[in-house]
């Protein structure tokens, strides 16, 4: 790997430090939950790293973070949430990346696409999928063959007549 690379656990940061922002005060949690943990808080889940191998031609390539983000709201004595809260820590998750990108380190990965499940009742899940763009070549070295190698141009030129 070059240096500079970005890593998932670069990505999975960014994202944790865009939730502090969104919603100031409350734990970010990465993985897993403790058995009693707070709540209202945030988890961030890197589930899947791929490739969008078309993205860019011959010349480039997309490769793409998906993360989810699980948001839990304060729950009652059964263990159910009031979803129109649930619904609305969704919307702030969704809103924390409406910028279309997020910073991380020195490259701004796009957001590709971004959704939520509020079908729960005592969490809403966003699955979050970045997109970065970079050089083919930073995977797999540039195959040179053999026809690509000699050009052989003909030029014709047309003479003006100079019969004054």
């Amino acid at each position: 790997m070059r240096d500079g690379t970005i890593l998932p656990a670069d990505v999975a940061d960014a994202v944790v430090e865009r939730l502090k922002e969104a919603f100031p005060g409350e734990t970010v949690y990465t993985d897993l939950t403790p058995r009693d943990f707070e709540r209202p808080s945030n988890m961030v889940e890197l589930i899947g790293v791929g490739f969008d191998p078309l993205s860019h031609g011959m010349s480039g390539v997309d490769l793409l973070y998906k993360v989810k983000i699980t948001t839990f709201s304060t729950v009652d004595e059964v263990h159910a949430s009031h979803l129109p809260v649930l619904d609305l820590r969704a919307m702030l998750v969704l809103g924390a990346f409406a910028a279309g990108y997020v910073q991380v380190k020195d490259r701004a990965p796009k957001v590709r696409s971004i959704e939520a499940d509020t079908s729960f009742f005592d969490c809403a899940v966003v699955t979050l999928t970045l997109a970065l763009t970079l050089d083919r070549a930073d995977f797999v070295e540039a195959e040179l063959y053999e026809l690509m190698q000699n050009l052989e141009l003909k030029v014709r030129v047309k003479k003006e007549n100079d019969n004054g």
